[in-house]
């Protein structure tokens, strides 16, 4: 039990590791929408794709991975609903971060790297920039750690 506080530690470092790439998202989309210079919105992909694969996809995982150990360490019952609507919401993050945010980054950041190759917007990146769904999801993903970092503060019963 002398190692709880360390894995302690680690589930919160790794949260705020995850907490910094969402909530840096929504400053990086502001500004490649408020540009239309074609290099300053390649680098806002780019930087959103290593936002996702840096902090946020290797964050959702390690922190889940972290707080699932704690809550058998500390001997909190599975059968606790907190705990159920917990696992609940981190699976769905999880699974938007993993299978719809992560490739959607990683596309947009290679139509930037074309379009910069080819000296203009090309489709791809045209339409990855019109595309509202992974802000909003983005958004959503940011929300949904709010509500878990709720649920493990207060433990509602």
């Amino acid at each position: 039990m002398a190692t709880i506080p360390w894995f302690r530690f680690l589930h919160i470092l790794i949260a705020l590791w995850l907490v910094g790439g969402l909530f840096a998202g929504p400053m990086v989309r502001a500004q490649i929408r408020r540009t239309s210079d074609l290099a300053q919105q390649a680098f806002g992909l780019r930087l959103a794709w290593r936002l996702t694969a840096v902090f946020v996809l290797p964050g959702m995982f390690l922190a889940g991975l972290f707080g699932f150990y704690l809550v058998g360490a500390l001997n909190y019952p599975f059968s606790m609903l907190w705990v159920h609507i917990s696992a609940a919401i981190w699976l769905v993050l999880l699974l938007v971060t993993a299978f719809y945010l992560t490739p959607r980054a990683r596309a947009a950041a290679r139509a930037a790297e074309a379009s910069l190759k080819a000296g203009s917007a090309t489709p791809e990146m045209r339409k990855a920039l019109a595309n509202k769904l992974p802000g909003i999801l983005w958004d959503v993903t940011a929300l949904g750690v709010v509500v878990l970092t709720l649920l493990m503060v207060l433990k509602p019963t």
